[in-house]
């Protein structure tokens, strides 16, 4: 840069000592000469002369002077024929080329877009000046990744037409990585204790999936930020970062990191009050604040309380009331009083409800989840429940709240709700395999999002080593305009145990028909409750297999003797659910359950009188850093109205397998039959416990480590066609990955059996297409 300014003084003092040595004269013609791209109208609008005027010595200068600052020439020089001007202009070159190679990390756009801030770009004037500027814009873009070993090689290849090249190559080096992190200045709060606080960290065995260890500005400030709550949420109201310093290694692929702190004294809060517009009495809001004399400061504690009560008045509709906090500190007593001076605002009205990228979906099937109405008084309760609502639909991935005054000094807002819809597979042919069916073909048309009306249409088929199912099925969410929901199904299956793990002593052939109705009931703030009414029909066609290798088993052969092999039932459905999840897929907060009774009753001589009875639930709860907590838990227990022992075999409960105890093979847990086959039972319980844990990867892949516990029982020892004794509970641990593909979702475990007994079946992985992920 120096040089160049160098150069241009040398050059401007020859021009003017050399051209204009002479008298001073009147400018009666200009002529231009060297344009190529730049017309003459657009120089003469930057002369300071015109024809008439006089030239002096003085007006050179600024001629020069006005052309330079254009950033159109290279060089300029001024000369005289008679009464003529004549000026020579050497033009500067455009880019007509930028290319940029190299990069991978960065992308191209967002390069482009940086130095296009720089005023370089394809078409703008070319400016030698600008090659280091243009070195230095991009490596400042990768330094604050902490990539410090980037370089960046700029190469001008000059064109026809006045034009250039520029070709820019990048060599985007790698991250570095901190190797060691000094504290400094602490003596109330452990280093290590202090050391877990920040978002960087050394390597380690967990650093290469979360990259921890690697160094950015982003995660220093943010490392930072997070120390500076410790101290201030533990009563150091006082603390200071001093300074922070970076120290690169030569090869600069290594930080070294020192922070210095001054930690201050430690407060106690000495009393707190509310003053201002409160629009509630203030005793409501004083419940709300957990703040107590002789309690250390806490700022988290502190925000918590401004958050009560901003959405205290949020929700009787004063959305934008601020909250302002006042510190009376005592010096002598380290102690602080809090006064959380209100200021409410105007109270505010819903204009319209918008809502954003809902390209699949109508707007009508997401509006009639709103509880907040248009033309009502804001409720933000009613916001976010709303919210929650349309994160409950199962095409839904996300929801984005935000609102807005509809003109400046306005009542009224606008709400705007944008969501992330789901892939609806239309159509799906597949290939898959699972652990109790083995290799499945399917091919189905699916539309959990039917035509954008928020119905689903379902005709499948599939056909694995133990079913063949055809079925379809029809649900309207909104089957009234109060929410009654109506579900109808229609199934055929072929049902071959012998493919399942199971009894190999029949096989089944099966229709179903029902038709469910799900009404709303008891409207709770976070929660879903709805009754489930319904009927249906079925019929089953039991055919024995025996043979003389594989002997029909006393229990299936008994049972058939004694009632016959077809089976005619009309089917009384009622259940009651509550679902207070924050969303449909991959939860991360709430619960789901589900507790439902069927009443088989009989059709005509061929018909069974039994009924079962079945409760599921799922729990999930933040811990901390996207870590959740969940639990799961399963209980069925099924019996015949005219004595225990005539419940049917085939409508046993299972257990193992990924679905219920994952370790051991499917559906071998609990009792089996004379053949030493599984036959199941009656009764089943199986729970899990489990921890969500980040994985760094991708938003469509949740990961979890598990502990399951489970097993199937007979309810009374004597039962006539029971089989033989289940054992105590089985359990088992590992881990788990969900993924949501193309292909639809597929759920991975891989387990360890705790408490194998011995003909136990143990299975370590596990593999199932087609999970649910709620």
């Amino acid at each position: 840069m120096k040089k160049y300014i160098i150069v241009c003084a040398v050059l401007f003092n020859l021009l003017i000592s050399q051209v204009w040595a002479a008298d001073t004269f009147v400018v009666r013609q200009i002529e231009i000469e060297g344009l190529q791209r730049v017309s003459q109208e657009t120089v003469y609008s930057y002369l300071p002369i015109k024809k008439g005027q006089s030239l002096t010595p003085d007006k050179t200068k600024s001629i020069i002077e006005a052309l330079y600052n254009t950033g159109f020439f290279d060089h300029i020089s001024l000369a005289r024929s008679g009464d003529t001007l004549i000026i020579k202009l050497d033009e500067r070159p455009t880019i007509g080329q930028l290319k940029i190679s190299g990069n991978s990390y960065l992308h191209t756009d967002k390069l482009m877009t940086v130095m296009k801030s720089v005023n370089i770009a394809e078409g703008r004037i070319y400016n030698s000046v600008l090659l280091e500027k243009i070195k230095q814009s991009l490596l400042n873009q990768y330094y604050q990744l902490g990539r410090y070993n980037a370089r960046v090689d700029v190469k001008v290849t000059h064109l026809d037409r006045n034009r250039v090249l520029v070709n820019i190559d990048i060599s985007e080096g790698v991250v570095a990585k901190v190797r060691r992190i000094n504290i400094i200045g602490n003596h109330a709060i452990k280093t290590k204790a202090l050391a877990k606080q920040l978002e960087l960290t050394t390597p380690g065995l967990l650093t290469y999936f979360t990259e921890t260890d690697r160094f950015s500005q982003e995660k220093l400030e943010a490392s930072l930020e997070k120390l500076r709550s410790y101290y201030l949420d533990r009563g150091y109201l006082k603390v200071e970062v001093k300074s922070t310093q970076v120290s690169i290694t030569p090869d600069r692929k290594s930080i070294f990191l020192t922070v210095v702190i001054d930690e201050g004294s430690q407060y106690k809060v000495k009393g707190f009050t509310i003053s201002g517009t409160t629009i509630v009495p203030k005793k409501e809001l004083v419940k709300q604040i957990h703040i107590k004399p002789g309690d250390l400061f806490s700022r988290k504690v502190v925000i918590d309380g401004e958050k009560s009560i901003t959405d205290t008045l949020g929700d009787k509709g004063y959305v934008f009331a601020v909250i302002s906090m006042d510190l009376k500190i005592d010096e002598s007593t380290k102690e602080v009083f809090l006064t959380f001076r209100v200021n409410p605002g105007k109270r505010a009205y819903v204009h319209h409800i918008n809502f954003v990228d809902n390209a699949k979906t109508n707007d009508v099937v997401l509006r009639r989840e709103m509880v907040q109405m248009e033309s009502a008084v804001v409720s933000t309760s009613q916001l976010e429940e709303s919210k929650r609502r349309i994160s409950l639909l199962p095409f839904i991935r996300d929801v984005k709240l935000s609102y807005a005054p509809v003109e400046e000094g306005s009542q009224d807002i606008d709400i705007n709700y944008k969501v992330t819809e789901d892939d609806a597979a239309q159509a799906t042919l597949s290939i898959g395999y699972s652990q109790v069916e083995h290799f499945i073909f399917s091919a189905g048309l699916n539309q959990k999002n039917f035509l954008g009306t928020g119905k689903t249409l379902g005709l499948n088929f599939s056909n694995s080593h133990y079913q063949t199912f055809m079925g379809i099925n029809y649900t309207d969410p909104y089957y009234t305009p109060d929410g009654i929901s109506r579900s109808i199904s229609l199934t055929a299956s072929q049902f071959d145990p012998r493919g399942a793990n199971v009894s190999s002593s029949y096989t089944a052939d099966q229709y179903n028909l029902s038709v469910v109705y799900g009404i709303p009931i008891a409207l709770d703030q976070g929660a879903n409750n709805r009754i489930q009414v319904g009927y249906g029909y079925e019929d089953i066609l039991i055919s024995p297999q025996n043979s003389v290798s594989n002997p029909i088993s006393t229990q299936v052969n008994d049972f058939l003797n004694q009632y016959g092999t077809h089976f005619q039932q009309i089917t009384a459905i009622l259940g009651i659910s509550r679902d207070a999840r924050n969303r449909a897929i991959f939860p991360t907060q709430g619960s789901i359950n589900t507790l439902g009774l069927n009443l088989y009753l009989p059709v005509n001589g061929h018909s069974l009188d039994y009924y079962t009875l079945t409760y599921s639930s799922k729990w999930y709860h933040p811990i901390v850093n996207d870590f959740v907590a969940t639990a799961r838990g399963y209980l069925g227990y099924g019996t015949a109205f005219s004595g225990t022992q005539n419940f049917p075999f085939f409508k046993n409960y299972y257990a193992g397998g990924i679905d219920s105890v994952r370790g051991y093979t499917g559906n071998t847990l609990g009792p089996r039959d004379s053949n030493d086959h599984p036959t199941g039972g009656n009764f089943a319980a199986n729970a899990g416990l489990g921890v969500i844990f980040p994985n760094y990867i991708s938003d469509n892949l949740r990961t979890s480590l598990f502990l399951d516990a489970g097993n199937v029982y007979n309810t009374f020892s004597s039962r006539k066609f029971g089989g033989t004794n289940s054992g105590p509970l089985r359990y088992a641990t590992g881990i788990e990955a969900d993924w949501i593909t193309p292909f639809g979702p597929i759920e991975i475990s891989v387990a360890k059996a705790l408490n194998p007994e011995p003909g136990d079946d143990t299975k370590r992985f596990d593999f199932s297409l087609g999970a649910n992920f709620g």
